[in-house]
């Protein structure tokens, strides 16, 4: 009995451990994929090392009740095209599990070939893109190995 109790306490041991707030990432498609909400709505987004703002997809500003105002920025793809980018208003908050994003500046853009892409890869719907800034402030750390997604 001491020797299945001894044995029992190593299997244990040598199980790997994750943080608590550990959200799995769906690496379908190559890519990072989300479970989260916009405005209370759930919906999936992906998580980009690459990008340097936080963004949805215009086409869904309906859905989610927001709107959006003009600016002077464009962003650029890795196929060199630009995309004018809007600022986003009314999005009270984004959330990826208990992680609430808000207070920060969102834009819009539209996303409608990255999004049908992806549902046609994974099956699931993204909204947006959380970008570099947000995964920095919010210590959101990537673990492609296991599929996870933690928070420093």
């Amino acid at each position: 009995m001491k020797l299945l109790k001894l044995l029992f306490l190593i299997l244990t041991g040598c199980a790997p451990t994750y943080p608590t707030g550990s959200y799995f990432i769906d690496t379908t498609c190559d890519l990072c994929i989300v479970e989260g909400e916009i405005n209370g709505k759930k919906t999936y987004f992906l998580v980009d090392t690459g990008a340097g703002i936080t963004s949805c997809d215009i086409n869904q500003c309906g859905y989610f009740d927001f709107t959006f105002v003009d600016c002077d920025m464009q962003v650029g793809g890795y196929n060199n095209n630009l995309g004018d980018v809007k600022k986003a208003i009314g999005i009270r908050s984004i959330k990826i599990k208990d992680v609430e994003i808000s207070g920060d500046d969102i834009y819009t853009l539209n996303m409608s070939n990255l999004v049908r892409f992806i549902e046609d890869c994974s099956y699931k719907k993204i909204s947006g893109i959380i970008g570099v800034p947000i995964i920095k402030k919010y210590g959101l750390v990537i673990d492609l190995t296991n599929n996870k997604l933690y928070r420093d």
